[in-house]
């Protein structure tokens, strides 16, 4: 667990956006209190002239009286649609940016979080720290100053019972923070198990094909059941908690008030209470007590909270990305590889060992070898996605970095098409592409079998590209990058689930319009790549050529 103190400056970066908007809140509340008060004041009022302790006319008096009704009524319903629209605000601009941050992040080939966890704080997390922003702390501001106005009140009618009610609610709530590390421990462990039910939910889900085939649905249920048992088995306890702590609170509450009762009923028979101040005690107890017990019930809220901190600001530290001004690159740039070496985090073993290389300019390179050998990883580091363990990759004679990445027209391996529609995903690459930009990429691609589709360009693609099948999503993916204005092609494995025939075309199309214009490297094992290649580097188990 994190510093307490960590936990709390990261919240109050958190809350830079909308602190004005917490202003705001705290002011209507100040209102509230007010006529609150002036609500205690006016019953009182009342009553003393009703008992004829007040010679005052009644009229008024009711006029006041309803004046004040109203006006809590009005700041109930504003502050209530107020703090509703800044829970949402709040959520979207820490949802925002926390999103941006982690898309921004440095990658180094292994994600710290999985998908499914990362998704759970973006949603679940960030909902908790927006409802302690907007609502919860600034009901905690209010409720002090609630708590100190009447408390003020009721010292200037009674000294002595204000004490007694103090000792008797704030020996409850101490009782009840005894629970306090148990409670964050526990809510830790539920969040936790929360994000990996997520996450089974969204693979299971995602590659739901998969798993049918294995025959596999029973065990993933089994294990989603004992997921889930865990997280019950922990609420269980976290309620426990929870319940002793309100028993402690209530218990309070109820002897305050039943203390407050009977000091104004001794107090009638004595002479030295009226009807009006003791309905003014009745009421004052209530503020008094209420805010005391608030701050009991937002313990569990505060841990919950803190839980929730903790896990954003695993997120806010990963490392950015130096942001650097994009260079684009006049023509097709030579690529130089000198005495690169990399090796994964946690992994001692490099994956490329003192390996040089040149990519002349403006020709075709297949890069071969095993699986496992560093082909993708190398392409990586020549994207500036990773950044080399030692030697160098230089791109038209600058080193590869995020500047360098509007210099390359990528297509990774494997079906890398978004949920949307076709036309979507090729806007991805260029947002400006016009028609018939489109229709020429997909034509280049082998692709044109999207105009014959009966929705077209803005036929839906589910996510990873269900509803195509394998080949047609590469050569959408294909067609995609085409669009992007680098001087550098890179396909990798971008042809494995094409037919011969259709790949054979759709290197001829690319060797045809790029040969001489662009820098062309394909990770490759199939002979056709091959035969247009104009040099071939084989990655081997030593890393050398």
């Amino acid at each position: 667990m994190k510093k307490l103190s960590a936990c709390m400056k990261a919240l109050w970066g958190m809350s830079a956006p909308v602190r004005w908007r917490m202003a705001v809140s705290v002011g209507i509340g100040l209102l509230r209190i007010a006529a609150s008060l002036g609500f205690v004041w006016a019953s009182k009022y009342l009553v003393d002239i009703a008992t004829g302790v007040s010679k005052d006319p009644l009229g008024p008096a009711i006029g006041i009286f309803l004046g004040i009704l109203l006006l809590q009524l009005g700041c109930i319903i504003f502050s209530g649609w107020w703090d509703s629209y800044n829970l949402v605000k709040a959520q979207n601009i820490l949802r925002k940016d926390l999103f941006g941050h982690v898309m921004k992040s440095r990658w180094d080939g292994r994600e710290r979080f999985l998908s499914g966890d990362t998704v759970n704080r973006l949603e679940e997390d960030i909902r908790v720290v927006a409802e302690l922003i907007t609502e919860r702390l600034p009901g905690m501001v209010l409720t002090t100053i609630q708590l100190l106005a009447a408390s003020i009140y009721l010292m200037l009618l009674a000294p002595n019972l204000l004490w007694l009610l103090l000792i008797l609610m704030f020996s409850t709530v101490f009782g009840s923070k005894l629970f306090f590390r148990q409670l964050r421990q526990l809510m830790a462990s539920i969040r936790s198990r929360e994000s990996e039910l997520q996450q089974l939910m969204q693979e299971s889900l995602q590659h739901r094909v998969l798993v049918l085939t294995l025959t596999n649905v029973e065990r993933v249920l089994e294990k989603f059941g004992w997921l889930q048992a865990d997280v019950e088995a922990s609420t269980r306890k976290r309620l426990n908690y929870n319940a002793v702590a309100r028993g402690l609170m209530f218990f309070g509450f109820q002897a305050g008030h039943a203390a407050a009762f009977l000091w104004g009923i001794f107090g009638i028979c004595a002479g030295t209470v009226t009807y009006g101040t003791m309905t003014a005690f009745l009421q004052l107890v209530g503020q008094v007590q209420r805010p005391i017990a608030e701050f009991g019930r937002q313990i569990p809220a505060f841990i919950q909270a803190l839980t929730s901190i903790e896990r954003l600001m695993d997120l806010q530290e990963l490392e950015l990305e130096p942001l650097e001004e994009q260079h684009l690159i006049e023509g097709a740039p030579a690529i130089s590889v000198q005495h690169l070496t990399y090796a994964y985090p946690g992994i001692e073993q490099p994956v490329l060992q003192d390996f040089s290389c040149e990519f002349p300019a403006g020709e075709m390179t297949v890069i071969m070898g095993p699986t496992g050998i560093g082909k993708s990883t190398l392409i990586r580091l020549i994207l500036g996605l990773l950044k080399p363990t030692d030697g160098s990759v230089t791109v038209g004679g600058f080193p590869a970095g995020s500047a360098l990445r509007g210099n390359f027209m990528y297509i990774p391996q494997g079906n890398s098409l978004l949920s949307g529609t076709i036309r979507s995903n090729l806007l991805l690459a260029a947002p400006a592409a016009s028609e018939e930009q489109m229709r020429a990429a997909l034509d280049t691609a082998m692709a044109g079998f999207v105009f014959q589709l009966p929705e077209g360009l803005d036929t839906p693609c589910g996510e990873t590209g269900s509803g195509l099948s394998e080949g047609q999503a590469q050569r959408v993916a294909i067609a995609r990058a085409l669009l992007r204005p680098g001087g550098v092609l890179i396909l990798d494995e971008s042809t494995s689930a094409l037919d011969p025939e259709t790949e054979k075309q759709l290197l001829e199309n690319l060797h045809r319009q790029y040969h001489g214009h662009k820098t062309m490297l394909f990770i490759s094992h199939r002979e056709a790549a091959v035969r247009f290649a104009d040099h071939t580097v084989t990655l081997k188990p030593s890393n050398q050529l």
